[in-house]
């Protein structure tokens, strides 16, 4: 069942690939501020889980450095196209582009500096092997970002229905308790809201 919804969102995926950018700069906000968060340092090995089309690379790259590495993984050979013409375009030789499937990730165990996931737990199915996988292949005091979407609990919390209508298009399910599913995992976790709770962007440290 899992895997039949993968295939299904990926086919999805494969065929938005070439408008994905422009369409996430209206639908997407926060991608600097969880690169921010990140807090990228020279020489660094960087994982961008679901990386998509490769929008945040430009952020990530521009601090990385010569000796540093970004490694972008999706399971959408479409997205990995559009991320790859980025990457030729733009001349960059510290990028590595993979298709893996993020609940099980083609690396050792503590392989990574820090990992970002932007707008994909609440689209990949099987999100909370993911998050397990991420922590495995972080190293000890290493630093995840996540930015995704969420149901609020503020005073906008009665438009929620529509929110959850709304995100079905992109097939997100964003009744997940991704923040939870994170501090269960990871010692120390700081979680900032945007868009009255309904956009978050959360730093978690191994």
């Amino acid at each position: 069942m899992v895997e039949n919804r993968q295939e299904i969102i990926r086919a999805r995926y494969d065929y938005i690939a070439r408008w994905h950018d422009a369409i996430g700069r209206l639908t997407m906000p926060h991608r600097q501020d969880a690169i921010k968060a990140l807090d990228v340092r020279a020489g660094e090995r960087i994982l961008d889980l679901a990386c998509g089309a490769g929008a945040n690379f430009t952020g990530i790259i521009k601090y990385l450095g010569a000796e540093g590495l970004l490694v972008g993984i999706d399971y959408s050979a479409g997205m990995l196209r559009e991320a790859s013409r980025r990457k030729e375009s733009r001349g960059w030789s510290n990028v590595e582009i993979i298709r893996a499937n993020a609940s099980n990730l083609p690396f050792g165990t503590g392989e990574f500096d820090k990992v970002i996931c932007t707008y994909s737990l609440k689209v990949i199915p099987p999100y909370r092997e993911a998050l397990d996988e991420v922590w495995r292949v972080l190293k000890s005091g290493g630093v995840f970002v996540v930015l995704d979407g969420k149901l609020s609990t503020g005073f906008t919390r009665f438009i929620n229905p529509l929110v959850l209508k709304m995100a079905r298009g992109p097939m997100t399910d964003i009744s997940r308790p991704i923040e939870l599913e994170i501090q269960e995992r990871f010692e120390s976790v700081e979680i900032v809201e945007y868009d009255f709770g309904h956009t978050f962007v959360a730093v978690a440290r191994k």
